[in-house]
């Protein structure tokens, strides 16, 4: 008999809480250089993505198809699709 506690064991762990999801964690990347947007400052990146399109997709840092248009960007991600902007002129 083993002293390590099962699943089927009431007493070592609430019954409740047995096979639970572990909280997710939503990362977000920078859509400039695709690095994680909590690992440093984005200064830059914000200052270039003012005046040019992005060039990564923000959630799952895939480089991103851009057509500009007359007044703006259309961007699509081979996984989450199409998302579109302006560009303020300088």
């Amino acid at each position: 008999m083993s002293d390590l506690p099962t699943a089927g064991d009431s007493g070592w762990s609430d019954p409740d809480t047995l096979g639970a999801i572990p909280p997710v964690r939503t990362v977000t990347y920078c859509g400039y250089c695709g690095e994680s947007a909590s690992k440093k400052s984005h200064v830059l990146c914000r200052q270039r993505l003012e005046v040019e399109p992005p060039k990564m997709c923000t959630t799952c840092r895939r480089q991103l198809t851009v057509e500009k248009t007359a007044d703006g960007w259309v961007a699509q991600c081979k996984k989450h699709g199409e998302t579109s902007g302006t560009i303020t002129r300088a």
